[in-house]
């Protein structure tokens, strides 16, 4: 069974980018725009990891983190922000004292040997 990531972030276009990397990686992704969305989606698939945009209007991804935690969430998360480097360590140190597991985090714009990193990370942790 392929694994399956869900990707939250305002920026379409970033979402689809790191979208297509993942499918070749053999995710199957599974994108959201917003807060909501990802919260629908969340209700409907049984995500292997999660890609999550930490600065986005409405819920942020400090709140979505605690929703996360709210509801045992138990799978890999990878941060991403275009924001300064303190803001994602805040908001991956909140998310591990909540008990969510932030395998990775990267500054935009990054490379996607970067986030290829990360999302084998994520493979890696499913075969252990």
């Amino acid at each position: 069974m392929k694994p399956s990531l869900i990707i939250v972030d305002d920026d379409f276009s970033m979402a689809k980018i790191i979208s297509l990397a993942a499918q070749t990686m053999a995710f199957d992704t599974h994108v959201a725009t917003s807060a909501d969305e990802f919260m629908d989606l969340y209700g409907q698939i049984e995500p292997s990891a999660i890609v999550m945009d930490v600065v986005m209007p409405g819920m942020d991804g400090i709140e979505l983190l605690e929703w996360l935690a709210d509801r045992g969430c138990d799978v890999p998360i990878i941060l991403i922000s275009g924001y300064g480097k303190y803001y994602i360590k805040t908001a991956a140190h909140l998310g591990s004292i909540k008990g969510i597991d932030i395998i990775g985090t990267l500054m935009k714009p990054f490379e996607l040997t970067e986030l290829d990193v990360s999302l084998q990370r994520v493979l890696d942790s499913r075969e252990a």
